[in-house]
């Protein structure tokens, strides 16, 4: 093929490749150690972090890489889109119940899981004990200029980016109406509550700052 069609070609590849957007269902690979450790701290403060385990999943593997003292702990979440990335930390009683399901997900996604799979094998896992809902308090941070969310886990999930810095209060089996809402959303855009029951409820609350400080795009 002559230079300038092969130009052409590549470049019509690539315009395609973009319209499609991401790939979907891509594996999830972590980075090297030290990166992960570093964009799974970019999601909290470091009044948090600076104490915090941090965990890394691997081809299958769940590997403890940070030792903390105060039971607070730290992840890089990713879907099967590509290019997800979800940094994210919890307070003790998080890291002890709701980590352990996203360390699951996350470890299930590494072998090549289906969402669908992996959605029924959590259920299990709640029914049978070997995973816990929160007992008290539970907070999740996901304040990383880094993140790159997603809308969904699923294939129709659309690249939302950093969305905004917020966190998460875990509210199992508990909906909007029994936070006093009326509906699910927030006129004020500020705070997201549970349209339904679920093991997985969590009322999220948009913050000003990112975790290092600089000010949130409105």
């Amino acid at each position: 093929m002559r230079p300038m069609l092969l130009c052409v070609s590549l470049l019509l590849t690539g315009e395609r490749a973009a319209a499609q957007g991401p790939r979907y269902p891509v594996v999830p690979v972590p980075l090297a150690d030290s990166i992960e450790i570093a964009l799974a701290l970019t999601a909290a403060p470091r009044e948090l972090t600076d104490s915090a385990d941090v965990f890394v999943v691997s081809a299958g593997v769940i590997r403890h890489v940070k030792r903390g003292t105060t039971g607070a702990g730290c992840t890089v979440a990713r879907d099967l889109h590509e290019g997800s990335l979800y940094p994210i930390c919890f307070n003790a009683e998080a890291a002890r119940t709701a980590m352990q399901r996203e360390l699951m997900e996350v470890r299930l996604r590494s072998v090549g899981v289906s969402e669908d799979s992996i959605k029924r094998a959590v259920a299990t896992a709640y029914k049978d004990g070997t995973l816990r809902l929160p007992g008290r308090m539970a907070l999740a941070y996901m304040m990383s200029p880094r993140q790159v969310l997603f809308s969904s886990p699923d294939a129709d999930g659309v690249r939302v980016g950093a969305w905004h810095p917020h966190i998460m209060i875990y509210t199992p089996e508990e909906t909007g109406r029994d936070l006093g809402f009326a509906r699910a959303g927030s006129m004020a855009g500020v705070f997201q509550v549970p349209s339904a029951r679920s093991e997985r409820g969590e009322f999220i609350v948009v913050v000003p700052r990112w975790a290092d400080g600089t000010p949130r795009t409105p």
